[in-house]
């Protein structure tokens, strides 16, 4: 069972018509129609300022009786209504200071006139990706702990009904983790302090064997050393063969993050072991620590986890202000944990990183963070770029797709994540065609970057928002080489099943249930096959199956697929 509050899968919506400048009948029923059948457990909408405000810190007019306004509000409070929780804030603040009191008072402005309007967000994020330089302004964490207080403040100052919204965040890209085996804390040692190295103590009786992950900007970095005392005074190094460094596909920069897996056994006579960076100009980080003795004692020592630390040892000075996820979770500022995660599988990276990852980074959350939610309110593929900096969202129209989301989506749930909102619904301006159907007069009865017809990924990503409904709890079974497996005991009674099968032949999956005896309706998407649906366009079952799960059966899943078994209708 995974420890889980599941609030369930869902999108990023773009409150704005396809078309006019208010919802038409026809774009509002069509878009009803559809999400009405997707029944998402979270939905992502975000403002632009523009729509409501004109200004600066100096001062400025609010406008809520604009078509653009009064769009995100109907869109809003369609999902209020519902009860599904939307996860909101701003995408910008244009001429604002990030900072600034006015900044704060215009957001507090908003939510209380969502709040009235019958209309509020279950969690406000205040700005998107604040860790991520965008134009001419940069933000530092130090600024996020500043701009969340204050809006906090403002909060507390009008009235806002935080037991219908609550402050949640970072609402920071965390894209890089998929490179640092889910360490959120990325401590850094780009310098320390003169005449110094940086350093880490750990401390374990009889020390005899450790491993170490370390990650590093260079393929042939010398800056680590390794030490070891028996009274945490006299120090002499660890003599080993340098490990050979494994060049990870990240993202980052295109690359250029390499990993060093540092073992060492037969350790006598000491109970400390040091971990040193030289003073340099690269990144060092590390992502796991697994230290042992001759009596089998363990200490499993992610860096975020420094328990075992001997703070008064560390004689550098370690710079973490990259992971605004982790360190927003350890604030005291929160009501919901909140941040983005983008796969990597179109940069070349496999895709069965992204439970390992995640499982990690989700417990470092959970042990950080003083209850609420875990939410992802942006997944998806991180989209290849062109030259002109402009992302390539051909990927979103092809039959790849709905296989790529569905295995993002399980290891997800397994992962431990409460929620997560895919990037997107249904497209964003007209080079961010990244929807399960897009806008625009190309022919509605086919495919493109802007026709309203249906694209591939809407199949599978509506089935698994309608059939792992809030409540659910969350299984992992066992899992054969190259396939995903979630399990969901539904919260009415019930199971839905998943497999998806990211091999070239089909794979047997034995699972094992408390079920009794279920049936079971069956969906298929297959990459190369065409679906069954119905005239909408919506998932229909292919078959039932009648069996009882507790003592074991075994499911075939064909190649490239994904199969779903659901008691629900």
């Amino acid at each position: 069972m995974v420890s889980s509050h599941w609030i369930g899968l869902g999108y990023n919506q773009n409150p704005q018509p396809p078309s006019g400048t208010s919802w038409s009948a026809a774009d509002w029923n069509r878009m009803v129609s559809r999400t009405d059948y997707m029944k998402p457990g979270v939905v992502r909408v975000m403002f632009n300022l523009p729509w409501f405000w004109s200004g600066t810190d100096a001062g400025g007019t609010y406008d809520f009786t604009s078509a653009a306004y009064l769009n995100a509000e109907k869109v809003i409070k369609h999902y209020v209504d519902k009860g599904v929780p939307v996860v909101s804030g701003l995408f910008g603040i244009g001429d604002l200071t990030y900072t600034s009191p006015n900044t704060a008072t215009v957001q507090t402005t908003l939510v209380k006139r969502l709040q009235a309007a019958g209309a509020a967000p279950a969690y406000w994020v205040g700005v998107n990706e604040p860790n991520v330089a965008n134009d001419s302004k940069t933000h530092t964490y130090a600024d996020w702990q500043t701009a969340t207080t204050t809006l906090a403040s403002a909060f507390a100052t009008a009235g806002v009904d935080t037991t219908r919204t609550v402050i949640s965040g970072a609402d920071s890209a965390e894209a890089g983790i998929s490179s640092y085996g889910g360490d959120l804390g990325r401590q850094t040692a780009p310098e320390c302090i003169s005449g110094c190295n940086a350093a880490l103590v750990w401390k374990l009786a009889a020390l005899n064997t450790f491993t170490a992950q370390i990650y590093a900007d260079s393929p042939t970095d010398t800056a680590i050393t390794f030490q070891t005392s028996s009274d945490g005074t006299a120090w002499k190094n660890l003599a080993f063969a340098p490990p050979a460094p494994v060049a990870l596909v990240t993202g980052k920069n295109g690359g250029g993050i390499w990993s060093y897996t540092y073992t060492a056994s037969g350790i006598t006579g000491s109970k400390y072991l040091r971990l040193s960076v030289a003073s340099s100009t690269l990144e060092h980080s590390i992502g796991s620590m697994h230290i042992a003795n001759n009596n089998n004692t363990t200490l499993e020592d992610p860096l975020d986890d420094l328990t075992q630390t001997q703070a008064a040892m560390n004689t550098g000075t370690w710079k973490g202000n990259n992971s605004w996820w982790l360190r927003s979770a350890q604030s005291g500022l929160l009501g919901a944990s909140e941040a983005h995660f983008y796969g990597q599988e179109l940069y070349g990276a496999d895709p069965a990183y992204v439970e390992p990852v995640m499982k990690e980074a989700v417990s470092q959350i959970r042990l950080a963070a003083l209850g609420g939610p875990v939410l992802l309110g942006e997944t998806g593929m991180k989209a290849l770029q062109y030259p002109d900096g402009n992302k390539d969202y051909r990927f979103a129209l092809d039959t790849t797709q709905p296989l790529r989301m569905a295995d993002l989506a399980v290891q997800e749930a397994r992962s431990g994540v409460d929620g997560a909102a895919a990037w997107c619904l249904d497209g964003y301006a007209s080079t961010t065609f990244c929807g399960m159907w897009g806008r625009g007069n190309d022919d509605p009865d086919k495919v493109s970057a802007h026709s309203t017809a249906l694209r591939p990924w809407f199949y599978t990503w509506s089935l698994l928002t309608r059939y792992l409904p809030a409540g659910s709890t969350i299984h992992a079974p066992a899992e054969p080489t190259g396939v995903r497996v979630l399990a969901a005991q539904l919260p009415g009674g019930g199971w839905t099943f998943v497999l998806v099968n990211r091999t070239s032949v089909a794979q047997a999956v034995r699972l094992t249930e408390p079920t009794g005896s279920i049936t079971l309706n069956k969906y298929l998407y297959t990459v190369g096959a065409t679906p069954s649906t119905d005239a909408n366009g919506f998932p229909t079952k292919v078959g039932t199956l009648t069996k009882d799960f507790t003592n074991g059966h075994t499911l075939t899943v064909g190649a490239s697929s994904v199969l779903m078994f659901t008691t629900a209708s």
